[in-house]
């Protein structure tokens, strides 16, 4: 999984730091961090293109949902998906109490009475089929992200390194996206991007000069937990940096100087009322 929920920026703005020097160990540490607040809320807030399967039921609940390409069932328990829903045949419910039909992410997927189907291959184990984009994202949007600026050069599919306009709000840690697909970037050289391509289960693709790069965001509570559990962990690491770290008990141990369990649960507690039930 790819993706910081706060910035080099951010971490550097909280510390006072204008130097280049830790840049890499800054966005290490930000991947550490935001992967911590992923096990403790059971949820990603990163995005994922994938394909996923359920067993056949009247009613389903989901992972953290935001949009469905295609849904398809089998019915024949063949491993052939051979009936695809419009639409139209069921309703996606999102968190929350009320008027969950528009709220975000999805976590609940029940038939529409009047459709084609009267359930979703309810007794077949596997019998469900789910292609679409999965992920918490910013909690509010199917889009969780902003229009930021454009490339100026075209992209050949796979390439690593990408020419922007600006790159005022531009940070390494952070995940972009131009057309369907995610870059995460390593480190930004004046107005020069290196990237991963094609992460978190997108496609890698060309993209044509002047093409628009967005940036995702996520809850603010969280991209706070990140930075605040990231100045921890940078406040107290040994020149050689992160050494090791144990999710399960929130203990973390850099270079010698361990982070304890109270320190990072007073971070955690911030964000409880994004916790999941484990699905």
């Amino acid at each position: 999984m790819f993706g910081c929920y706060a910035s080099i920026a951010d971490l550097k703005g909280i510390l006072g730091i204008t130097s280049t020097t830790d840049d890499t160990v800054m966005r290490k540490i930000l991947e550490s961090s935001s992967r911590v607040l992923d096990n403790y809320c059971n949820r990603t807030f990163v995005t994922q293109t994938a394909t996923k399967y359920f067993d056949g039921a009247i009613k389903l609940w989901l992972p953290d949902l935001l949009s469905i390409t295609t849904l398809k069932t089998d019915e024949g328990n063949d491993g052939t998906y051979e009936n695809t829903y419009d639409t139209t045949d069921y309703y996606l419910y999102g968190v929350g109490l009320e008027d969950t039909l528009n709220t975000f992410p999805k976590i609940r997927l029940e038939i529409n009475p009047e459709g084609d189907y009267s359930g979703f291959a309810p007794g077949y184990k596997h019998g469900v089929e789910i292609a679409g984009i999965w992920g918490y994202g910013d909690g509010i949007s199917v889009t969780p992200y902003i229009t930021d600026t454009t490339i100026t050069e075209d992209l050949t599919a796979g390439e690593s390194v990408v020419d922007v306009t600006a790159v005022t709000n531009l940070s390494a840690g952070q995940l972009i996206l131009i057309g369907s697909e995610q870059y995460y970037i390593y480190s930004i050289s004046t107005l020069t991007l290196t990237v991963e391509p094609g992460v978190n289960g997108t496609t890698q693709a060309t993209h044509s000069s002047g093409a628009t790069i967005y940036i995702y965001q996520y809850p603010s509570d969280i991209r706070q937990a990140c930075i605040d559990l990231s100045v921890a962990l940078y406040q107290n690491r040994a020149k050689q940096g992160l050494q090791s770290e144990r999710l399960g008990d929130y203990a973390y141990v850099l270079a010698g100087t361990s982070l304890g369990k109270s320190m990072v649960e007073t971070i955690l507690e911030s964000i409880r009322p994004y916790k999941r039930m484990r699905f």
